[in-house]
C-alpha cells in the first residue's frame, strides 16, 4: 500500500524531537499540577464511611468525600481496596445533566477548584485479549456493580454547566492518578452486555490523568462484543476546551469505544485494548499529539471525525486476525470533511500481526493521502 510522504527536513527534525517535546510538555503539566496540590486538603474516603472491601456499597460515602473536596478543592484519597459503586445513575444534579453514579459538582469560573482523585496504588494493567487473564484485584479500584442499558452513562462524570455558548463548562478541574475504574461485564460467571462507561470529562474545561486503568471485570478473551452497548471508556474535554488536556499513562480495555478526545489533547502513553474502536478523534479547530499510542486487538485503531489533525510519535499496534469479535479491520479510518480534512502524522509505525510478528504491509487506512509516515521520508 502506498502511503503519502513528504521529503521535508522540518518533518524529519520533528520526528526526532517530538518525544522530547511531548515529555517536556507533560512534565511541565505534572509539575504545575503538583505545585497546586502542595497545600491541598486530603479527603480520605474511608473517613467518610467507605469500606473498600469489595462487598459494601461505597457510593454515598465516596460522593460525600467528593462534595467536601468540591467546597474548597482538594484530594479525594482512596487507600488500596475495591470500592463497590452500586448507586443509581443520576440523570441530573440540581437540574443540570450528569448521567453518572458519581459526579463532580458544578463550579463557576469565579470559584474554580482543583479536585484530585488519588489512589494509593494503581492496579496492574493485566487484561489482554489473546490469553484469558482475570483483571487485577490489588490497588485502588472503583468497581461499578450496576448494569446499564443506556449509552452515555458513566461511573463518574462532570455535571454540565448552564446552557449557552461557552457556558457548558464545569470549572472544577479534575485530576485522576494511580487509580482503577471498572465496570461489570461478568455476572455469576457469565459474560453480559453493559452500556455503562468509565469516566466522562466532556464538560471539564481542562483535566489531568496519569497511571489510570479503565477496564471491565471480565477476561477480555471471553467477553461479549460491546459494540451494541456503545460503552465508552474515557471522554476528555470537548471542542473549544481551555487547551490543558494532559494524559500520561492510561490503559483502557473492553469497551465499544476506548477513548474519545478533541483538540489540545496531549498524551504520553495511551494504551487501548480489545475495543471496537480504540479512539474517536473528534472534530476540532486545533491539533493534538500523542507520544506513544499502543492499540491491541481492536477492530479500528482510530476513527477520525472531520477537521482534527493528530501527531503520533510512536504508533505500536497489534492486529488480531482470528475469528473473535475484536478481529482487526483497519488502522486509520477517516469520516467526511469539515473546513479542512483530518490528517495524521506518524513518526514510527509498528504493526504486529498476532502469532506472526511485525508486518508493515498490514497497516491500512481508507485514505492514504491523509496519512504521513515520517519513516518513509526520502523513499
Amino acid at each position: 500500500m502506498q502511503i503519502n510522504s513528504y521529503s521535508n527536513w522540518l518533518c524529519l527534525i520533528l520526528f526526532f524531537l517530538s518525544p522530547a517535546l511531548l515529555n517536556l510538555s507533560l512534565a511541565k503539566s505534572a509539575e504545575n499540577n503538583n505545585a497546586r496540590l502542595a497545600n491541598t486538603d486530603y479527603f480520605n474516603v474511608k473517613t467518610y464511611g467507605a469500606k473498600g472491601d469489595g462487598k459494601t456499597d461505597d457510593t454515598k460515602h465516596i460522593q460525600a468525600a467528593i462534595n467536601a473536596a468540591a467546597l474548597a478543592g482538594g484530594v479525594v484519597y482512596f487507600p488500596n481496596g475495591i470500592y463497590n459503586i452500586a448507586g443509581p445513575v443520576h440523570k441530573e444534579v440540581n437540574g443540570s445533566p450528569c448521567h453518572a453514579q458519581l459526579y463532580i459538582p458544578y463550579c463557576d469560573p469565579k470559584t474554580n477548584k482543583n479536585i484530585v482523585f488519588q489512589g494509593e496504588t494503581a492496579p496492574e494493567f493485566e487484561l489482554q485479549g489473546i490469553v484469558e487473564i482475570n483483571p487485577s484485584t490489588f490497588g485502588a479500584i472503583l468497581h461499578s456493580t450496576i448494569v446499564s442499558q443506556e449509552a452515555n452513562e458513566f461511573v463518574i462524570a462532570m455535571v454540565k454547566g448552564p446552557e449557552g455558548p461557552w457556558s457548558q463548562w464545569n470549572y472544577n478541574t479534575p485530576s485522576f492518578k494511580d487509580l482503577g475504574i471498572r465496570t461489570t461485564t461478568l455476572k455469576n460467571g457469565e459474560p453480559i452486555m453493559n452500556s455503562l462507561g468509565g469516566i466522562n470529562l466532556r464538560y471539564a474545561s481542562k483535566c489531568y490523568i496519569d497511571n489510570v486503568l479503565i477496564d471491565t471485570n471480565c477476561p477480555l478473551s471471553i467477553s461479549k462484543n460491546p459494540e451494541s452497548g456503545k460503552s465508552i471508556g474515557l471522554i476528555t474535554p470537548e471542542v473549544n476546551n481551555h487547551a490543558m488536556i494532559s494524559v500520561g499513562l492510561v490503559r483502557i480495555a473492553g469497551y465499544a469505544t476506548g477513548l474519545i478526545f478533541s483538540e489540545h489533547f496531549v498524551g504520553k502513553d495511551i494504551q487501548l485494548v480489545c475495543c471496537n474502536v480504540g479512539a474517536i478523534v473528534e472534530k476540532s479547530h486545533h491539533s493534538s499529539s500523542i507520544q506513544t499510542l499502543e492499540v491491541e486487538c481492536c477492530n479500528y485503531s482510530l476513527l477520525f471525525h472531520p477537521g482534527h489533525n493528530l501527531f503520533v510519535a510512536n504508533y505500536n499496534t497489534e492486529h488480531f486476525t482470528d475469528d473473535k469479535w475484536f478481529k482487526f479491520k483497519q488502522d486509520i479510518h477517516f469520516e467526511g470533511e469539515n473546513y479542512h480534512p483530518s490528517k495524521i502524522v506518524i513518526g514510527l509505525c509498528h504493526p504486529v500481526v498476532s502469532y506472526v510478528g511485525y508486518q508493515f504491509e498490514h497497516f491500512s487506512t481508507n485514505d492514504s493521502k491523509r496519512v504521513v509516515l515520517l519513516e518513509n521520508l526520502g523513499k
